[in-house]
């Protein structure tokens, strides 16, 4: 700011050319006068908030003081928020009393476009057809959104359905569908016992002998029904004659061999295990909204045969064109198994003979076979078997009880 001091008679004690506030404490002769001359930038600056700030563009008025004395005031304000706009005002005022007053005052005001305020709402471009919401701003969600129409699809889910799609047991679900896995399954069996087994014993035979009195009556028995019975051997040989004694007799019969066969149990027996036809695999889709009440929005399938809906229990499938009631999700196993036996079964005495001896000696006289006579005679003879039975063959055997039943009953509604 430049002062210029105008007196009667020239300048007090020549001062010329004050500047500064000090003017205001040094002017003070009353035949002087004052001028402003110049208050460039009086106002102060521009808003400092505001992108384009004030300028503080000065005006100023001239005021006179008969009393010689001046005072000014300068005050610089600022709002800026995005924009601004700079506005300087200076005012001066003229006083009875000859004071002169300046008042410079700077404001600026920065605002935005419109209201200095940015608001985001979160609208993107591309819309998330499975999770619920109106994801790029079109009024329209998931399902109900056109751009929606190729990849997903509404299909009906009244309460309890549980849209998804059926995978073979062993593949990963695809994307889309992992908000849940449920195994399912259907044609269980599990019948019977196992872990018992079976050792043959080697088969023994046996033979029942009769004597006849004399050798025609061994002769007339033609039916092989006749005689008394001496004596029952076996393929061991005691040396003790048949006749037991009896000095005369005229021959000897051999009944039908009795066969003996058996079998040495083994092993503990439990219960088959329970074992599926077929398994299945059910992937639980991740749905979305806009379709409306009782449908839900999910990942449309190359397949349809596979696009189904999983309830529990016996269903019925309105909406769907495949229905299939006979899966399950579990099995509840009752069953026990009793101890191991076997059956021995297969073994024969057919290569077997009744060797009869002479005179305490258990070889070498004469052999019957199992149904045949020996018509003769010999002195104390002993008797045994000779010869290879046919060994058995073992069968395990064990009684089952409890039951085996499946559980978890679920219903599989599929689009084809």
């Amino acid at each position: 700011m430049t002062l210029h001091v105008a007196c009667k008679g020239g300048y007090p004690g020549g001062m010329t050319n004050f500047r500064g506030p000090a003017i205001a404490a040094l002017v003070s002769l009353s035949a002087c006068s004052v001028q402003e001359r110049n208050f460039a930038g009086a106002g102060g600056s521009g808003g400092s908030g505001g992108s384009g700030g004030g300028d503080g563009a000065g005006t100023t008025e001239p005021s006179s003081a008969s009393a010689g004395t001046s005072a000014t005031t300068g005050t610089s304000a600022s709002t800026g928020t995005s924009a601004s706009t700079g506005t300087s005002t200076t005012t001066g005022t003229s006083a009875s009393t000859g004071t002169s007053t300046t008042t410079g005052t700077s404001a600026s005001t920065g605002t935005s476009a419109s209201t200095g305020t940015s608001t985001t709402t979160g609208c993107t471009q591309v819309e998330d057809c499975f999770n619920g919401g109106d994801d790029d701003c079109d009024d329209a969600v998931d399902c109900a959104d056109s751009d929606c129409a190729e990849g997903a699809v509404c299909l009906t889910a009244p309460t309890n359905f549980e849209p998804g799609v059926v995978v073979d047991a062993t593949e990963p679900c695809p994307d889309g569908f992992t908000a849940k896995e449920t195994l399912l399954f259907r044609g269980l069996s599990g019948s019977g016992c196992q872990g018992c087994g079976c050792t043959p014993n080697p088969t023994d035979c046996a033979a029942d002998l009769y004597l006849y009195a004399d050798e025609s009556q061994c002769e007339a028995d033609e039916a092989g029904t006749r005689g008394t019975l001496a004596k029952r051997v076996g393929f061991t040989c005691d040396a003790k004659p048949i006749n037991n004694g009896f000095v005369d007799w005229g021959g000897v019969r051999a009944g039908l061999f009795d066969v003996i066969q058996s079998c040495t149990a083994t092993g503990t027996a439990i219960p088959a295990p329970a074992t599926w036809k077929e398994s299945r695999k059910f992937c639980h889709a991740i749905a979305g909204a806009g379709c409306g009440a009782g449908k839900a929005c999910v990942p449309r399938q190359g397949s349809p045969a596979t696009q189904c809906a999983l309830v529990s229990g016996s269903a019925t499938c309105s909406g769907y064109a495949r229905r299939e009631s006979d899966w399950f999700r579990g099995y509840n196993d009752t069953r026990t198994c009793s101890s191991c036996a076997c059956t021995a079964s297969g073994g024969d005495c057919n290569y077997v003979r009744v060797e009869l001896g002479n005179d305490y000696s258990c070889f070498d006289h004469a052999q019957i076979s199992q149904g045949g006579r020996y018509c003769g005679y010999a002195y104390s003879p002993p008797a045994h078997l000779v010869g290879t039975p046919t060994n058995s063959t073992c069968t395990a055997r064990t009684s089952l009880s409890g039951s085996l039943d499946p559980t978890g009953q679920s219903t599989l509604c599929c689009v084809e």
